[in-house]
């Protein structure tokens, strides 16, 4: 069985935020940050909303090939996701998101349709993703996929790292490690990411927001794609990128826009039949 990053992503769900966001109290707040109810209230807040609203949020960054220890920038990346989560118990959500991710020129900033790979000089394509991801259930130590048999050949590894106060801030880092099982069948597949989400404590610790404002720092290893070109190459691919969650649609970076409403627009003017999957699945 060959296992394609689409398939794991669309097993997890993204970042982000979907209405504006209200006004926080600005009085001095304690809490317990190892309280695993504050972790999952604040992963909650960071990641989505507790009211079952439809979030976003984008990252921006650069895609980098590691080969023999040596990182050659690749493209840029330029990514979105629209996700819901909804309560379903007293210690746990059930989440889903659509995430579409394009890459860019690093020269232009514009979009790559075809890309000539540094160590082979292969002219490739390069493919758009969209994908639905989850459902998946969220718990305070992390998340785990509701359906396993589509994850079965692989060694799936989820944790929420405790929160780190710095002054008025408290971030909380995603861990993601998944590898192709020993007795797997196939090309190897490797997939390391590391999401790292930041807010004020005073907006987390009030009871009366459901979202909070969060700035995004995402880093990822993983195997090259097939469609990257680099067939008989031992290697890895290095991502990174900074984004934030929004409140509307209009906040996304005007080049994503540009090209959603050209690519994607049945997903940009109705995410949440993307996320429910009630939207046509074409390939990207």
């Amino acid at each position: 069985m060959m296992v394609t990053r689409r398939d794991v992503v669309r097993s997890m769900v993204g970042a982000a935020a979907a209405t504006r966001f209200p006004h926080a109290a600005a009085a001095a707040v304690e809490v317990d940050t190892a309280d695993p109810a504050f972790r999952l209230d604040a992963i909650m807040k960071m990641r989505g909303a507790t009211d079952g609203r439809i979030c976003m949020g984008y990252v921006t960054g650069m895609r980098y090939a590691v080969v023999d220890g040596s990182a050659t920038p690749m493209f840029g990346l330029l990514a979105a996701t629209f996700s819901r989560h909804r309560k379903s118990s007293d210690t746990s959500y059930e989440a889903r998101a659509f995430e579409i991710a394009y890459f860019t020129d690093l020269s232009t900033g514009k979009l790559l349709e075809s890309w000539t790979n540094p160590y082979t000089n292969k002219t490739v394509k390069v493919p758009q993703t969209r994908s639905l991801m989850g459902p998946v259930e969220i718990e305070a130590e992390g998340l785990s996929p509701i359906d396993v048999a589509r994850i079965a050949a692989l060694d799936f590894g989820h944790r929420f790292r405790s929160p780190v106060r710095i002054g008025d801030d408290v971030s909380i880092t995603e861990e993601i490690r998944i590898r192709s099982k020993a007795d797997a069948a196939g090309p190897r597949f490797r997939y390391n990411e590391n999401t790292t989400y930041t807010a004020q404590l005073k907006h987390i610790a009030d009871p009366a927001l459901a979202t909070v404002p969060t700035s995004i720092a995402y880093q990822s290893l993983v195997g090259f794609a097939p469609w990257m070109g680099f067939e008989g190459i031992d290697g890895m691919n290095m991502g990174r990128g900074l984004g934030r969650r929004i409140a509307e649609t209009s906040e996304f970076p005007p080049y994503f826009l540009e090209l959603t409403e050209k690519y994607h627009a049945d997903v940009l003017h109705d995410p949440g039949g993307a996320i429910d999957g009630k939207l046509d699945r074409k390939p990207g």
